[in-house]
């Protein structure tokens, strides 16, 4: 038939075209932070880039859990590996982003409590949202097959 496509020739298309929105999606990441960071301009002239930055991260976690997608296909120790080098990752950037736009002064003891307890704060909500949104996932995938 003329119009029918070799299932490869689909995958093919859709991995390129994920890809290609995955370094675009990136690219905003990166213009968000040169003009915070290297153009240092206020919110207020790349509030649409970062929303829409945001809406779509917030999309695709949305959608990965509710269709049982989100890390439910690896392995438990790849799941714990992904989990532990996110809590350190997104910490660690929650503690460096902190450090320089609040400018907290490691002379002074109060100021290294303040930031060791928004980074304890931030890792318990990072770990707990994680493993909430892993147990959703989980149990979404679970319901897939057992409908099948």
């Amino acid at each position: 038939m003329k119009g029918l496509q070799d299932e490869r020739i689909i995958a093919e298309k859709r991995r390129i075209n994920s890809n290609a929105f995955g370094i675009c999606f990136l690219a905003l990441w990166g213009i968000l932070l040169y003009r915070q960071y290297a153009l240092r301009q206020p919110i207020s002239e790349y509030l649409d880039i970062f929303l829409l930055t945001i809406g779509l991260s917030i999309y695709i976690t949305v959608n990965n859990v509710s269709k049982g997608l989100y890390l439910t296909y690896r392995s438990k120790a790849i799941k714990k590996k992904v989990q532990f080098t996110g809590a350190l990752v997104g910490s660690a950037t929650f503690l460096l982003v902190q450090y320089f736009v609040i400018g907290y002064d490691l002379t002074s003891p109060g100021d290294v409590l303040k930031l060791v307890v928004s980074f304890m704060v931030f890792l318990l909500f990072w770990v707990g949202s994680q493993s909430l949104l892993l147990g959703i996932s989980q149990r979404r995938a679970d319901e897939e097959a057992g409908e099948e």
